[in-house]
């Protein structure tokens, strides 16, 4: 299961929710960033800088595979990196586990103090943060293991960011790393299912949603205004806003799960403007290249 998207923007969000997640005493404000090795072009999953003061270089590995050579892999890349930018700022290095059966207990290095390595499961962790972990509830659909679950934390997941107070943007974006991670967890799921379950707004209380109706009535009202002078004004205009409701809901959908889908597989976004302009065909054709795409990503 790839995750490195989901944890990359959101300890690029909250760079300091990591230390929260890990109960780590560190003070100051860190950036966070994605470095590569050069030498063996292993890029790390999370590099912290003090931006500040004197502070600890951390280094972040996610783990959500078997290897039992991971922590003589990261120990190794955290080296080189140091022989790459001379510093003598003492390091952290942090081995998250998604799942303990990731775990092959065999770290055999110790790291003298200041410099430390930690490894432990995202699960107890989290557990730890228990009601109060702000930025770090979108990780939470990681952990559950049945499906059956989601029904009953979705609603306290979302309870939990709005809680927060954070703007309109921030929220969105949270929100869209809370379905992420869902999508990532549970692979078989539809966007359309997991917004149902936030209880996000629903397509034709949006202003994009509206639009998108009123075009379909329009276009189907034309329809049913060409046939029905033939066969009796009313019906052919009765028939012909139906159709055009039905028809502007759908194309309202697949315009919205394709830019998405494009948010999440960090592709360009296509603009509203020049999707509704596609036949509802095509806009198929594209959400199943997409979705065909994303999973071929989280194989």
């Amino acid at each position: 299961m790839k995750t490195d998207t989901l944890f990359y923007e959101l300890f690029k969000f909250d760079p300091r929710s990591l230390f929260q997640l890990m109960r780590l005493k560190i003070k100051g404000k860190y950036s966070f960033e994605s470095i590569t090795v050069k030498t063996s072009e292993k890029r790390f999953d999370g590099f912290f800088k003090r931006t500040d003061g004197e502070g600890p270089n951390i280094f972040l590995e996610v783990q959500g595979y078997n290897d039992n050579e991971i922590f003589w892999r990261i120990f190794r890349e955290v080296c080189t990196w140091y022989e790459q930018n001379p510093s003598t700022t003492p390091f952290v290095i942090i081995v998250l586990f998604l799942d303990e059966k990731y775990d092959p207990d065999n770290c055999q290095l110790s790291c003298k103090r200041p410099n430390r390595m930690i490894k432990g499961n995202l699960s107890d962790y989290l557990e730890k943060v228990k009601g109060k972990a702000g930025a770090l509830t979108v990780l939470k659909p990681l952990t559950l293991s049945n499906k059956e679950d989601l029904s009953e934390n979705v609603h306290q997941w979302n309870s939990e960011l709005d809680a927060m107070n954070l703007s309109k943007r921030d929220m969105k974006l949270l929100t869209e790393m809370l379905e992420y991670a869902i999508l990532q967890r549970f692979p078989k799921l539809t966007i359309k299912e997991i917004q149902t379950m936030l209880e996000l707004t629903p397509l034709d209380k949006t202003v994009a949603g509206q639009e998108l109706i009123q075009m379909g009535i329009a276009k189907g009202m034309d329809k049913g205004m060409a046939k029905g002078m033939d066969k009796g004004m009313a019906k052919g205009l009765d028939k012909g806003m139906a159709k055009g409701l039905d028809k502007g809901f759908k194309k309202g959908e697949l315009v919205g799960e394709i830019r998405l889908m494009q948010n999440i597989l960090k592709y360009p976004v296509t603009p509203r403007s020049k999707l509704i302009e596609s036949g509802i065909r095509t806009l198929k054709m594209t959400l199943k290249q997409l979705r065909a795409e994303f999973k071929a990503q989280n194989a």
